[in-house]
This record gives C-alpha cells, structure tokens and sequence, in this order.
C-alpha cells in the first residue's frame, strides 16, 4: 500500500508545469486595459495575452500562448474549496491589493491530473474572495508585476 501511494505522489508531482519560459521575455509593449463589471476591478495587461472569461462572466483568465499564466476568480468560500482554489490552503504572509489588505498563497492548482504552482493575491470584496492568481512560481518579474500594479477595484 506504501508502495502505490508513493506511485501516486510520484506521478502528481510529475505532472505538475510551470509557465512557458520564454513568457518572462515577452516585449510588452502594447498594452490593453481589462475591467470586469461583475466583480468590479480593472487591470493591465500586455497584448500577448489572450483573454478567457469564465463562470458566466465572474472570472477570467489570461493566457499566453494557451497556457493560463493569470487567473482572476470571484468566489464565496464553498465555490473556493469546490473548484480546488486557495480557501483550501494556509496562507505565506499579508499583501496589499488595489489598497486593500489581503493574504497571499502559495500552492499547486490541480486541474484533473495536472498541476501548475500559484501565487494568490486575495482580498475580501463584496462579501466575496476575490483572488489575482499567477500560474508561476518564484519571482514574478517584471511583466505580472506591472499587472499586479495595474489591479485596481472599481468605483461602485
């Protein structure tokens, strides 16, 4: 029963991906600007990103070259835990999104048998989590900094 279970990990951890290298040297030059009206924010982002939305219009993600390297949910806590999302996990410190604390997590996100590391940038809003997830691990460089910078809440 060790044996199969260690197969099991073996196997996860195996199939677990991180983002494209060649996105940290995208040019950037153009960039768009993104507002989602349902869940009341606004971003940046460069034009090499193709845009995805999700869950009738809540969520949204940014992919690049069809892996999706940013991920904005809009979740209540039973939803989070639901679709695999940070609710399940401990938060790694304390951040400030669009002026507004929040917690930041760390963690791998499976996608059936696939998995991709995430960084979550989550605050409360409209009595919701609203999560800004990059698919990447360690520093997020100088191109998902600048969208993290660009997140801003909307006026209501």
């Amino acid at each position: 029963m060790i044996i199969r279970s260690g197969y099991v990990i073996l196997f996860l951890t195996a199939c677990v991906s991180d983002a494209p290298e060649e996105f940290d040297s995208i040019n950037a030059e153009i960039w768009n600007s993104f507002t989602n009206k349902i869940a009341g924010y606004t971003l940046s982002y460069p034009d090499e990103l193709e845009v995805d939305m999700s869950r009738n219009g809540k969520d949204v993600l940014f992919r690049y070259d069809g892996y999706p390297i940013i991920c904005i949910n809009f979740v209540d806590s039973s939803e989070g835990i639901k679709r695999g999302l940070w609710v399940k996990h401990q938060p790694v410190g304390n951040i400030l999104l669009s002026g507004i604390s929040g917690k930041k997590y760390e963690y791998i996100h499976y996608d059936v048998v696939f998995g991709m590391p995430v960084q979550s940038y989550v605050i409360d809003h409209k009595g919701k989590q609203l999560g800004l997830e990059f698919r990447k691990s360690g520093d997020l460089g100088p191109v998902l900094e600048k969208i993290y910078h660009s997140f801003s809440l909307t006026k209501q």
